[in-house]
């Protein structure tokens, strides 16, 4: 149990919070970054943000697992294609955290013993791969007596591993868009296109650059360009439907002639308040009912229309490839995703275009699904990444097992070896100890490469301070009293007056008003 303790208290370090910022947490600042968790067999795994950090060797795929960003004054920029923010424009001030201790798993795959799933039974087990943690389930059904059972498993597995994994959708060369996916209640999901209302006769900004509420049309998607004090962002937002206003019953008006109710301000206001702390921070930039949007120190934004060339759409369902244009950059909301892409010069390169910008992060997010083969092995076809399973608490429990590899992250290491000598396997304690001592060197490299950006801040403070001295001085120069010289002048220019009086004395004659009190 004391060899557990090292890795509560490894998490407990890398759960700091300062500043109000949680310094490994990525993206998120809401709910503890890492965590140790235990499966239904009483083993324990560390996550980061939600995910096994077994599940993938790429640090950037888990959620939140971008950098935060701080404007130093040299000019913070996004990319215009992706809305992120440039790396070389601004200071990071948090890290990823497995990034810094290690995930991913070497040389390993799972291994399901297929002989033990039976007919008509449901399975349940954990998934972890590529970033992605999902619950999945499936069933073997034996409706065909005679026929291969291993297939029929093998199958039925993989169908649940692309319900699963498939996030981003397809698209083929005629336009048509489809899921392997499907809903909560398990129906297949339609495609939605959805055009954005941004350009100039129809955004949603005024000519007195305000957000004009009075022209939005409900169930319609905005953007606009928001300059936050020189920090220029895409914000983009819903107005909502009816169906989408809290408490609505229909859409007509109370006398029942059936006109159409007005745009609920309320939630528009809700909808683009959310869309701002997406974009700048909760809290940072806020609007107000007149359309206004202000920075939290009161100074009012900048505020334009953000022309967006609408992808060409028939049905809402599939995209006409044909009306494309060669280089221009089309954008489009997709079930709630916004996705951008530039059009190439035929189909072929329009589909390839389309598919990566599904598979952008901040739209659907990289689909690689995990397969299984006739032998029960696992795999995942990602470079240098793993899937990991593990057993949930339901009844019908699936018999897993890890292959070969140990894991890179040197909690996870700590908690394995702590397993490993109960059970009393000292050769591969040993082993542990030796891994453990060589995912120090990536927890090494992350603490130099904070103390860089530790000294990167001191260097900055220093030619500030040396900047303000010396603009001081010349302010002194230019600004500033010579009190030597001014007070020989003041003795010349008082010399000169008294002498001046005692001039003027003599000239004028005194007369008889100078006797009168």
């Amino acid at each position: 149990m004391s060899i557990d303790n090292y890795a509560e208290e490894m998490v407990q370090s890398l759960n700091i919070d300062i500043a109000e910022r949680k310094v490994f947490g990525g993206t998120n600042n809401e709910t503890m970054a890492f965590k140790i968790e235990s499966d239904a067999v009483g083993g324990k795994y560390v996550t980061y943000n939600g995910v096994a950090v077994n599940s993938s060797s790429d640090p950037y795929s888990f959620p939140n697992s971008e950098r935060s960003y701080l404007d130093i004054g040299i000019g913070m920029e996004t990319n215009k294609l992706t809305d992120r923010i440039d790396d070389q424009s601004a200071f990071p001030i948090t890290f990823n955290g497995v990034e810094c201790t290690g995930c991913g798993v070497s040389n390993s795959t799972v291994k399901i013993d297929l002989d033990t799933i039976m007919p008509n039974v449901t399975y349940t087990f954990r998934a972890h791969a590529g970033g992605v943690s999902t619950t999945m389930s499936f069933t073997v059904d034996n409706d065909t007596p005679g026929s291969n059972q291993i297939e029929k498993t093998v199958n039925a597995i993989n169908e649940a591993f692309k319900e699963s994994f498939q996030k981003a959708p397809l698209v083929d060369e005629s336009g048509n868009i489809t899921y392997s996916m499907k809903d909560v209640n398990g129906d297949p999901i339609e495609p939605d296109i959805k055009q954005y209302n941004s350009n100039a006769a129809g955004g949603p900004i005024n000519s007195d650059g305000l957000i004009d509420f009075d022209s939005l049309e409900k169930g319609q998607y905005y953007s606009m360009q928001v300059n936050a004090g020189g920090t220029v962002r895409t914000v983009e937002f819903k107005v909502p439907t009816d169906d989408e206003v809290p408490g609505a019953e229909d859409s007509t008006d109370d006398d029942g002639t059936g006109t159409d109710k007005p745009v609920d301000k309320n939630t528009t206001l809700m909808n683009i308040r959310k869309a701002l702390d997406d974009t700048f921070g909760e809290g940072k930039v806020k609007v107000y009912s007149d359309g206004s949007v202000k920075m939290k120190s009161g100074e009012s934004c900048g505020l334009s229309n953000n022309e967006i060339n609408n992808v060409p759409t028939t049905d809402g369902k599939s995209i006409d490839m044909g009306a494309l244009r060669e280089g221009e950059l089309y954008t489009f909301n997709l079930n709630g995703k916004k996705v951008s892409f530039q059009a190439g010069a035929n189909a072929e390169e329009n589909v390839k275009a389309l598919q990566t910008a599904f598979e952008m992060p901040w739209s659907f997010g990289k689909s690689t699904v995990p397969y299984i083969n006739d032998a029960g092995l696992v795999f995942y076809d990602e470079d240098d990444s793993n899937v990991s399973l593990t057993d949930t608490a339901k009844a019908s429990q699936v018999d897993i097992q890890n292959v070969n590899g140990y894991s890179k992250n040197i909690m996870q290491l700590v908690l394995d070896s702590a397993k490993a000598l109960r059970d009393g396997d000292q050769q591969l304690v040993a082993r542990y100890a030796d891994l453990i001592y060589a995912a120090q060197g990536t927890l090494s490299i992350a603490i130099a490469d904070l103390g860089t950006h530790s000294k990167f801040i001191e260097f900055n403070q220093d030619r500030l301070s040396d900047s303000l001295i010396n603009l001081y001085t010349r302010q002194n120069d230019l600004e500033s009293t010579d009190l030597p010289e001014e007070i020989t002048n003041w003795k010349v220019l008082d010399s000169v007056y008294n002498a001046t009086l005692q001039m003027g004395a003599s000239v004028l004659q005194q007369s008889i008003f100078d006797y009168i009190h």
